[in-house]
């Protein structure tokens, strides 16, 4: 009995491939709602898809939380850390991310309350950009009735002191601080008293009174160091005796008796700055201006009063040695020991740099920076 043969099928390459047996368990219809659409490309097609979807749906969720950022705690909370450090870049990002960020609080305090209160100039400045909005916001109360004129009022934190010398420059930059902030509050907040009853200018003096007997002493003290230095100098130069060697010399003659009446007429008036500076009242507004300027011309006119005296020395010293064997040894010598009070203009230079630094540019304008 012969056999049932298998059928032979032709594939597209033309090679024979017996067909395979049926199944007997029939398909399971598709759901109803599954898509009928036939993939061209397989099982690869179908996962590329399930990536896409998957990428959409955490790139629309990330947007997301960018959106909502703001209405969680986490971005106030890094606001005002960057407000307490200074961190200006940060903190003009932040607000270009979200503007209504400027009307977020902690403690009742705004970011321009802690900047005033932290010394920050920078973020201060910002308020020169909003116009408006800024007086909206300065004009915040706390809890215990202070305004931001109360907050300028306080003691500047240590690390921003020290950046400046002396105590007399700290209590002059104290000063100017209470002064700008004062220029952009409105004036019945100047006699506003706290839940203490105190007024800005009653607790400026109360905070500042240890600082303003530290500066005082410190001015004291420079000045007596000083004009210690302006009396001896013109002693030396006041009688102005002409050395026998000059006298064959008429252009060490003249260059000896210029330098000279330099030197005492520049001692005399540090003579008298510096008494000025010790009988002064050492008041909070003479911190201000009086007493700096006084101590400015009172150090430059030591220092020129210095280097006149060494200048009628060299062309003294000139006359009776510059036919000498020994000149260039004798030139060493000297010129070790007068470059001894050079040291001590160049130790004093810091000092007028600082005075006229923190007198005549005080708080400059920044750029813009929204």
């Amino acid at each position: 009995m012969l056999k049932k043969s298998t059928p032979i099928y032709k594939n597209p390459q033309n090679q024979s491939t017996p067909a395979q047996p049926r199944s007997t368990n029939r398909p399971k219809p598709r759901s109803a709602h599954r898509p009928t659409t036939t993939h061209l490309h397989g099982p690869t097609s179908r996962s590329a898809t399930a990536d896409l979807h998957l990428f959409e749906g955490e790139s629309k969720a990330y947007r997301d939380d960018v959106e909502n950022l703001n209405e969680t705690s986490v971005i106030s909370h890094v606001l005002f850390d960057a407000v307490e450090v200074g961190n200006t870049e940060f903190l003009v990002k932040l607000i270009r991310f979200d503007f209504d960020l400027l009307w977020k609080t902690r403690n009742s305090k705004s970011i321009f309350h802690i900047a005033v209160e932290k010394r920050h100039e920078s973020i201060f400045n910002i308020l020169n950009e909003i116009g408006s909005i800024g007086d909206l916001i300065i004009d915040r109360i706390e809890e215990d009735g202070s305004n931001i004129l109360h907050l300028a009022a306080g003691l500047a934190p240590q690390e921003k002191l020290n950046a400046i010398s002396g105590a007399a420059l700290q209590m002059q930059r104290e000063i100017l601080w209470f002064k700008e902030v004062e220029k952009v509050v409105s004036p019945a907040f100047k006699e506003m008293k706290n839940n203490k009853g105190d007024k800005p200018y009653v607790l400026f003096a109360k905070n500042h009174e240890e600082l303003r007997k530290e500066g005082e002493k410190w001015m004291r003290n420079t000045a007596e160091y000083s004009m210690v230095v302006a009396i001896l100098i013109g002693l030396i130069m006041f009688p102005g005796e002409k050395p026998d060697g000059l006298k064959g010399s008429p252009n060490l003659v003249r260059v000896f008796s210029v330098s000279s009446a330099i030197a005492l007429f520049c001692s005399s008036t540090s003579l008298v700055m510096f008494l000025s500076i010790l009988t002064s009242r050492y008041s909070y507004n003479d911190f201000l201006v009086w007493l700096p300027v006084r101590l400015m011309i009172g150090v430059a006119s030591l220092f020129i009063s210095i280097a006149a005296m060494m200048v009628a020395f060299s062309a003294s010293f000139w006359s009776d040695n510059h036919n000498h064997q020994e000149l260039p040894l004798i030139l060493v010598v000297i010129g070790s020991f007068a470059s001894v009070p050079i040291l001590c203009v160049l130790l004093k230079y810091r000092l007028f740099v600082d005075i006229v630094r923190s007198t005549f540019f005080r708080f400059q304008k920044h750029r813009r920076l929204l």
